[in-house]
This record gives C-alpha cells, sequence and structure tokens, in this order.
C-alpha cells in the first residue's frame, strides 16, 4: 500500500511540473534521475510514469524512454469544446437547483473589485478566473462533474495563463462573469450559455499564440 501511495505521489508531481511547463514537451525523464532526485527504488519511479503514459502527459518510446508528450493543437481545441459542454452542464445544475445567493454574491464581489479596478491589471487574473469557474461547478453538487472538468482545465492550464493578459480582456472577462452571475440568480439559461461561450471561445481562438508564449517562457526559464 505504501508503495502505491509512493508512486502516486511521484506521478502528482511530475504531472504538476508538465502542466505548468517546468517540463516543457519533448523533456525526458529516466528512472535514473527520478530514483536519485525522490530517493526511492525503481519501481514506483516505473509506476509513476506509467501512470503519466496512461493520462497521456508522457508518450514511452523504446529507444529514448519517456518524454513529455508533445503538443496536439487540435487535441487543445477539443479539450475546450469539451469544456464548454461541461460548463453548459454546470449551469443546466444551477438553473435546476436554483440559485445558491451567497455564492453568487462572493463571486459578484470579486468581480466587481476586478472591474472597478482598471485599467489596473490583476497579475493573477487567469487564476482568478480558473477559480469562477471552479467554484460553479463544485457548488452545481455533481462530483463527478467537477472532478471532470479540472482535469480538463488542468490540460489547458498553460493556454489560460496566456488567457487575460491586458485590460481589454479582463474588461470584457468581468462583464462576461458579471453577466453569468445576474443570469443564474434569474434562472436564465439562454442568457448564461451565451455570455460563457464567449467567455471561453476567446480562449480557443487564443491557443495558438499561448502556445508560442509557453513555449517562450519556458525556453527563457532554462
Amino acid at each position: 500500500m505504501g508503495e502505491v501511495n509512493l508512486s502516486f505521489d511521484i506521478s502528482e508531481h511530475l504531472s504538476q511540473r508538465i502542466l505548468k511547463w517546468d517540463y516543457p514537451p519533448g523533456h525526458r525523464l529516466t528512472e535514473e534521475g527520478l530514483c536519485s532526485e525522490f530517493s526511492v527504488s525503481r519501481s514506483p519511479v516505473r509506476e509513476a510514469l506509467g501512470i503519466l503514459v496512461e493520462r497521456g502527459l508522457v508518450d514511452k518510446n523504446a529507444r529514448q524512454g519517456y518524454t513529455v508528450r508533445r503538443l496536439d493543437l487540435e487535441e487543445i481545441k477539443q479539450s475546450y469544446d469539451v469544456r464548454l459542454v461541461l460548463e453548459v452542464a454546470v449551469v443546466d445544475l444551477w438553473c435546476e437547483r436554483g440559485p445558491d445567493p451567497a455564492i453568487l454574491d462572493a463571486l459578484e464581489r470579486r468581480w466587481t473589485e476586478l472591474r472597478d479596478g482598471l485599467p489596473e491589471l490583476s497579475p493573477n487574473a487567469a487564476r482568478e478566473d480558473e477559480e469562477f469557474h471552479r467554484v460553479l461547478a463544485q457548488a452545481a453538487g455533481n462530483g463527478v462533474l467537477t472532478r471532470t472538468l479540472a482535469e480538463i482545465d488542468s490540460r489547458i492550464h498553460f493556454v489560460r495563463l496566456s488567457d487575460i493578459t491586458n485590460t481589454e480582456r479582463l474588461r470584457q472577462t468581468c462583464l462576461d462573469h458579471l453577466e453569468i452571475l445576474e443570469a443564474l440568480r434569474r434562472g436564465d439559461k439562454t442568457t448564461a450559455v451565451a455570455a460563457l461561450k464567449r467567455n471561453i471561445e476567446w480562449g480557443k481562438t487564443n491557443v495558438e499564440s499561448a502556445i508560442r508564449d509557453a513555449l517562450m517562457r519556458a525556453h527563457l526559464g532554462r
């Protein structure tokens, strides 16, 4: 049992590095290096790498060993499509269950603050955006939906870091989020979904430039 947990812990550490681009696409992972870093035997390291292969984060090659998976532009765009389907399902659940005023009030206060603070750009705007959608999903009450959405979000995290990088984009995000919140108060699914689509589709169109930005950050960080 201890070794299983150890393998999982190692896989989680490596996953975070990959998803944050500490390990960019093509980065090679060796059993020897990981054994030394984590002070463990080959068995849990091999299990951890197997988990990453199953998750699609790492490729295993007979000659090169393990490498961080190369980016598939179409797959990333498809992840945005799946995210939209899941987010619409969140809106459906909210409209079925009725509004939760406390959650809506807290989110509205925060995004009103961000809007009123313009033209100052919050350094954590992208993470605030992720938190907005996470809170709504969690409050919808479907754990499987919340976990699935979190997994999709982790795969496109690097794109979202390059999403809100200027005042006008933050302004529009604030307006979209406040419109979603007001629509959820009224149980207005049509308006909430329209604002949601506008918010997510922009990120999807930004994928290619986000990849360039992430590659540049990874290169400069070496």
